[in-house]
């Protein structure tokens, strides 16, 4: 009888759900029906056995902005991580890689920007205005969070963000385009005699104010998605520079509500306040229930999750640029028939790409 089928006798004498080694990294177990069901970890594998090769693992764990997230997916800990905090940890370690707190940092003109909506009543209405720069890393740089105030209160505070103008695209909640109910954007009663306003959307509403911006976000809306799609721009931070940027002047322990030229206060504020739902005992029957996001403080949020669930493509240089940059360091040493050699060479190399143009918003 070899050692799997001596580890299967063994568990019929065992109470379910009781482990059997069968070697190093390797057990069985049975569940209440009597179906056997084998473990394999990471461990079982020489090269990874943390006894001989620690190296493995601290290089592995760089990988991951939390210790739950190492715990449930390779120590196979099913209820690690319930109500804790997902971004909080990679944000404190690295602040000074993730934040930008430089009061003269402003992004560069030729970045392409996008924008992030999220529609509230009692709840924050927000705008995050986003930079992607020519390597394809976001910089979220400016916002307007305001709960409690209709379409046309928004509007003129929208009307005021810098470089909103700019924006090539903003994805919105879906759900603000549906005409299913009611709505006016006029703090008046309906004149006597006149028929009521047909049913429009919100974003109708805000068209109707002059902010003819928004585009409904149809990828995954998964808040499990989003921390791990965030979670990938913030991992390995040792050895190399976060591919997601947020800029924060001045971090506040509490809302900031208003418009923000040039920060993004309330995102960071959410950010670091996002937890793992807690976990009951049923629910640690179920794999994977610890994962769930707690549906609070989530509105910039859900704003930063449309812009980078989106796939936006990297900016690109343009052909002049590129040339520009090249023939900087001959034109700083003053050579300046080097560098219009140069200039010329490169132009006749290959075709010049056309400057792409957003719509232009009203």
């Amino acid at each position: 009888m070899n050692r799997v089928e001596q580890a299967l006798e063994k568990t019929k004498t065992l109470p379910a759900q009781t482990p059997v080694e069968v070697r190093k990294g390797f057990s069985i177990r049975r569940t209440k029906g009597g179906i056997p069901v084998g473990q394999l970890r990471y461990s079982a594998h020489p090269e990874r056995d943390p006894e001989t090769h620690p190296e493995w693992r601290r290089n592995e764990r760089k990988a991951y902005t939390s210790q739950a997230d190492w715990d449930r997916e390779m120590e196979i800990i099913d209820e690690a991580g319930g109500g804790q905090l997902v971004f909080a940890d990679a944000l404190i370690k690295h602040w000074k890689k993730i934040v930008i707190q430089d009061p003269r940092w402003r992004p560069d003109p030729r970045w392409t920007v996008f924008g992030g909506f999220d529609h509230g009543r009692t709840n924050p209405t927000v705008l995050l205005r986003c930079y992607m720069d020519f390597a394809g890393t976001l910089y979220f740089c400016g916002e307007y969070y305001m709960p409690g105030q209709e379409v046309w209160q928004h509007a003129p505070a929208l009307g005021e963000m810098p470089d909103i103008r700019k924006l090539s695209v903003t994805y919105a909640d879906p759900t603000i385009f549906d005409t299913n109910m009611q709505q006016s954007n006029r703090n008046q009663p309906t004149a006597p005699g006149k028929h009521a306003e047909r049913a429009k959307s919100i974003n109708e509403l805000y068209i109707e104010q002059g902010i003819e911006l928004f585009a409904p976000f149809s990828g995954d809306r998964s808040d499990i998605s989003f921390a791990e799609r965030l979670g990938a721009h913030w991992s390995n931070l040792e050895e190399r520079e976060p591919t997601v940027k947020i800029v924060c002047r001045d971090h506040a322990e509490k809302p900031v509500l208003g418009l923000h030229n040039w920060d993004c206060p309330n995102l960071l504020w959410e950010l670091m306040r996002t937890r793992r739902v807690k976990l009951t005992a049923q629910q640690m029957l179920g794999r994977n229930a610890s994962e769930a996001i707690v549906d609070k403080d989530n509105h910039a949020r859900d704003a930063m999750k449309y812009i980078i669930m989106s796939h936006p493509e990297p900016a690109g240089k343009s052909k002049e640029q590129e040339v520009m940059e090249a023939i900087r360091p001959l034109v700083e040493a003053g050579d300046y028939t080097s560098a219009n050699v140069r200039r010329l060479q490169m132009m006749a190399q290959a075709p010049i790409r056309p400057a792409r143009l957003g719509r232009r918003r009203r």
